[in-house]
């Protein structure tokens, strides 16, 4: 952080100003105790410590100023040593203990919330305007030139602040590895979002005057720029429209060419942008090619219904898992962790952690991926009761859901499945599909999780892809009718097992089904 001080006649101000970036990424409480670090602390309960906001870009010309955080330093009272008064005698000296009272220490004195001032009045206290800095571009190198440049002064740094750079990075990726060619579609997709982001970091840097009362701005981002080839090519996609019926076609080709990339590559960022543009065209036209894609789901094998699941899973074959965990794809990046901004991958190692965690990979009779992790060290104990992670579906139920399905779960929110027996005398164990929406199965209240359960069960038995995520609503206000189903979901108290027969579910569901539609 970068940290000012300014003698007034109302104490001492300290300005700390964060830098940008996952490096520097501190609290607004921590960067306020470095004022402790500058000043003596006879001068700690005078001081006034104001950390500011970053500058944001808005769609209209800026001019106003971020929240500025006022903080006060509030060292104990037996931290300040007692300097003795002049009357008392030189031989009376304080006791031992007196004498050995801990020093302040600039690194646990204790801070508090100290309100929110204006920029222009901590300015006028100061007697001149204060720099502010537009989100990303406060960085040590950017410090050092303003001040060489001196107060007022204003000049350009690299664009750390739009989404621009990684649009360019998948776009430059994209066109180098003739997605134009291969994938016609999702180039076209990609180009419309990639052109439309260029415009908007232009012109909400262009419209940044970097001025405003009683601040400034020494830096702005750069203007966005890209080779003339790319943009003409990006420009004559985007201005074509989609062809839906070969865009349907294509969407499965782009996520399994997605997949098999290397997790930090740049093209593998392009291909999952375009599926993901595609899917959104894509979602009324043709549902059943969008949610053929699947959720991280995490569970615990601690119950009967997860342990059957797991049992019925087949490993990977041994060189399968070793080549993954060396050169992992952007699959097993998705299956093993939850963060999918590249950046942040990298400054914080979660996917080094994740495969450093990683015991088994396994397959289920439908192809999909598991994950299985070593027991955390505070759980050493409990290894036979490890955490998977479920490439959990997202589209319709596969056939085979009868009379003598049963829809279980072990415990609320660690999964929902189908237990639907075979003619050899087996157990057929299907995960409930999401059917496009969350997963966080959970039951025993009227709240959120269960109404993502209710959705669920009612779209695996409907035939068609409609839309029940508003029955509830509707059938609240019937006194005529009360779900069988909604009441089932929430009688089941949360730390209880679920159970509820297929058949019921049915009727159920096709009952709402008639009373919604006589809204």
């Amino acid at each position: 952080m970068h940290v000012t001080l300014y003698e007034t006649d109302h104490g001492p101000i300290v300005w700390v100003q964060r830098y940008s970036g996952l490096e520097y990424d501190i609290s607004k409480h921590r960067a306020a105790r470095a004022a402790a670090h500058l000043l003596p602390p006879a001068l700690w309960r005078d001081a006034v410590v104001l950390v500011p906001d970053a500058l944001p870009f808005l769609d209209r010309e800026e001019r106003s100023a971020p929240d500025v955080d006022a903080f006060r330093l509030d060292p104990p009272e037996c931290s300040q040593p007692e300097q003795l008064p002049r009357w008392v005698p030189k031989f009376i000296k304080p006791r031992a203990e007196e004498q050995e009272r801990p020093p302040a220490d600039p690194a646990t004195v204790p801070v508090r919330d100290a309100g929110l001032p204006d920029v222009d009045v901590v300015a006028r206290a100061v007697g001149h305007d204060l720099p502010l800095w537009w989100r990303g571009t406060c960085t040590p190198d950017a410090v050092r030139r303003a001040r060489t440049m001196g107060e007022g002064a204003a000049f350009t740094v690299a664009d750390s602040t739009t989404a621009w750079p990684e649009h360019r990075e998948r776009i430059l990726a994209a066109y180098e590895n003739k997605m134009h060619a291969r994938f016609p579609q999702a180039w076209t997709a990609l180009a419309a979002d990639t052109l439309s982001t260029f415009e908007e970091a232009r012109t909400k840097i262009a419209n940044a005057t970097g001025r405003g009362e009683g601040w400034y701005a020494p830096a702005r981002p750069v203007a966005p720029e890209w080779p003339l080839a790319i943009e003409t090519a990006v420009r004559t996609a985007a201005a074509r429209e989609l062809h839906l019926g070969y865009a349907a076609a294509e969407l499965h080709e782009v996520r399994a060419a997605e997949a098999e990339q290397p997790w930090d590559s740049p093209y593998g960022e392009a291909l999952w942008e375009a599926a993901r543009s595609l899917a959104g065209h894509l979602v009324r036209y043709s549902p059943e090619d969008v949610f053929t894609t699947v959720n991280r789901e995490l569970i615990s094998t601690a119950g009967p219904v997860a342990q059957d699941y797991r049992a019925q899973l087949t490993p990977l074959p041994p060189q399968t898992v070793t080549k993954l965990r060396a050169k992992p794809t952007r699959r097993l990046l998705r299956l093993l962790t939850n963060e999918t901004h590249l950046p942040t991958l990298k400054h914080y190692g979660f996917l080094t952690d994740a495969v450093e965690r990683l015991a088994q990979l396994y397959t289920d009779p439908a192809g999909r991926w598991v994950a299985e992790f070593k027991p955390a060290p505070s759980h050493a104990g409990d290894a036979d009761h490890p955490d998977l992670a479920v490439e959990w579906p997202t589209g319709k139920p596969p056939a085979g859901w009868g009379e003598h399905t049963v829809i279980a779960g072990d415990k609320s929110g660690d999964g929902v499945f189908a237990l639907t027996p075979t003619p050899d005398g087996g157990l057929r164990i299907d995960p409930l599909p999401s059917s496009g929406g969350a997963t966080e199965y959970t039951w025993g209240y009227p709240g959120t999780g269960p109404g993502h359960l209710y959705d669920a069960l009612a779209a695996a038995v409907l035939d068609s892809w409609e839309d029940t995520s508003q029955w509830l609503n509707r059938l609240a206000g019937q006194r005529s009718h009360s779900s069988g189903l909604w009441k089932a979901i929430q009688a089941t108290k949360q730390h209880d097992p679920l159970r509820i027969p297929w058949p019921k579910i049915v009727q159920w569901t096709r009952e709402d089904q008639k009373a919604a539609a006589g809204q």
